[in-house]
């Protein structure tokens, strides 16, 4: 079906190529090769990954219409269902001076967190590589329908979005990114909600622009994108198997963007409620009311420097014992950059600090710009800590190295 879809893309574009040179019609058709490849540091020295991927993109502008379609032509040598043709957007786009339509498949994203989730609830994340990928990379796309009013003092956008997806969770015997799980211990995650419209997502956003600051307020319905797992046990098996829990809920926030000189500060917060948190014996969830809230800031400090800094902190109302998360949870994140060589030449850290379980994720590379359509990569992400996420893949430590060509 996908590789029925890119075909009649495809042929959808070559037909408009002709067509726009009968018409004021235009298109665009660009996109990149890149290849990937990493190799753990501890024993055995495993592949972690090795991958090469054509993106195609390719627009057709007519006066203030355009069709958009990015399609993803992939090899995945060791995660098999990896590879292959994909589609990755496809939308209709109208901006006009009171209206803006993107009507299709398309990635949203709203806040002004970076590489954390606030308000940014629509578009999930794709973790079938954990944190291998670029963040924009993991994003996944939905199928929307977006109406925007573009304001020169303030915008109001409305997003409706008929079947709702989910976080992708690694999984797979070829993946070295799974889960690990205890012996006669299964994985279900199939218990997404039905596709039906009571299922549906419907969000709001109103942001204004002032002379000192930017702010916007923002409502969703929608779920936990990310599921919330519980243990049954089956005594006739003697198997134990972990489900994924998705329920929906209303959230309510916003976010403020201030600049200042060199720095720019950054404030993101909202409501949860009905977020389903794990009891701590794991054998059922509770619907709690959370406040989620963020401050960060950059700062441009000269001589091609850049540093990056956030703290994000969440607090769960009415805590109690029973449950398997703290009243207060928390994680920072940072990020210094230097261009160097005639800026051909970008070093970067970037790291994350889970607080509560003494956790961190640092990946340190180097991007150099061979030329203005190559730039080669080297880098290393480090995970550890006392317990969580990052100290589950300890041993996926591991150096990469990258190309990528723009045409």
């Amino acid at each position: 079906m996908i590789k029925n879809s890119i075909f009649m893309l495809l042929s959808a574009a070559f037909a408009l190529s002709v067509h726009a040179q009968e018409n004021e019609l235009s298109l665009q058709l660009n996109g990149f090769v890149d290849s990937y490849h990493a190799l753990q540091v501890d024993y055995p020295h495993k592949i972690m990954s090795s991958r090469t991927r054509l993106r195609l993109e390719m627009r057709a502008n007519y006066g203030e219409a355009s069709l958009f379609s990015s399609v993803n032509l992939a090899y995945n040598s060791l995660i098999k269902e990896q590879s292959g043709a994909f589609l990755r957007e496809a939308y209709f786009d109208y901006a006009g001076k009171y209206l803006e339509l993107k009507l299709g498949r398309q990635i949203i994203t709203w806040g002004v967190a970076d590489g954390l989730r606030i308000t940014d609830l629509i578009s999930p994340m794709d973790y079938t590589e954990f944190m291998a990928n670029d963040y924009d990379d993991i994003r996944v796309p939905v199928n929307a329908i977006n109406l925007k009013y573009p304001g020169e003092s303030f915008s109001a956008e409305v997003v409706f979005v008929p079947v709702p997806e989910f976080f992708v969770i690694p999984s797979g015997e070829d993946n070295p990114w799974s889960t690990p799980l205890p012996p006669n211990t299964s994985m279900d995650l199939s218990g997404t909600p039905e596709k039906r419209i009571k299922n549906s997502e419907v969000g709001g956003r109103l942001r204004f622009f002032l002379e000192n600051f930017d702010f916007s307020l923002t409502a969703l319905r929608t779920f936990n994108k990310s599921p919330v797992t519980i243990a049954t046990y089956n005594p006739e098996t003697e198997n134990v198997v972990i489900k994924g829990i998705y329920e929906p809920m209303n959230v309510f926030g916003g976010d403020i963007s201030i600049p200042a000189g060199e720095l720019v500060i950054r404030v993101e917060m909202a409501t949860y409620f009905g977020e389903p948190i794990a009891l701590r014996n794991s054998s059922d969830y509770m619907l709690k009311k959370t406040f989620n809230g963020l401050i960060g800031f950059d700062w441009y400090a000269g001589n091609n420097w850049t540093f990056m800094a956030q703290y994000m902190h969440k607090f769960i109302i009415e805590h109690t014992e029973s449950l398997g998360m703290e009243e207060n949870t928390s994680m920072l994140t940072a990020r210094i950059s230097k261009e160097i060589l005639n800026n051909t030449l970008k070093l970067s850290v970037y790291g994350m600090f889970d607080v509560d379980n003494v956790g961190f994720y640092i990946r340190a590379a180097g991007d150099y710009l061979l030329s203005d359509q190559i730039t080669l990569s080297l880098g290393s992400d480090w995970l550890g800590g006392r317990r969580g996420t990052f100290k589950t893949y300890k041993k996926n430590s591991q150096i990469w190295a990258k190309g990528k060509f723009f045409f």
